[in-house]
């Protein structure tokens, strides 16, 4: 992804390729990945239920909309943009889009996330939605 030591973005220029729909959970795109760490911009297209990550720390950024975040058994937080939160890995949490403007994230995972690391809590429906794909398969930027 990258062979230099730095990398510019133009979120706002990669954010407008998401699409307007999708049938995965989220659409994401790799600003960069290392095994140190990794960083996405996601759209959340639909609810991410409760599940965590064995493998890293989380830190998201709301950039766009609002969510109901769910942490652990916590009641849960409304979270609009601009507002952030981290946890550590094994963190049982959960995404609820509030209806009225899509949902936009910056990601970052430390170390980096496996994109298999994603564990649910409850058994999902079947047939299950996809998690996720990938911007670069709607024919937008990012990996």
């Amino acid at each position: 992804m990258q062979t230099t030591g730095y990398h510019f973005f133009d979120l706002a220029e990669i954010i407008s390729g998401f699409p307007a729909a999708a049938d995965s959970m989220i659409v994401d795109a790799y600003l960069s990945d290392h095994d140190s760490a990794s960083a996405r911009l996601f759209r959340l297209y639909h609810p991410l239920p409760r599940h965590y990550h064995r493998t890293c720390d989380e830190h998201l950024l709301l950039l766009e909309g609002e969510v109901d975040f769910i942490i652990a058994n916590d009641s849960p937080k409304r979270l609009r943009a601009g507002q952030m939160v981290t946890f550590l890995r094994e963190t049982v949490h959960a995404i609820m889009p509030v209806p009225g403007s899509p949902v936009i994230f910056l990601t970052v995972d430390t170390p980096r996330r496996f994109p298999q690391d994603v564990y649910f809590v409850d058994p999902l429906p079947t047939p299950a939605r996809a998690f996720v794909t990938h911007l670069a398969d709607y024919g937008g930027q990012g990996g």
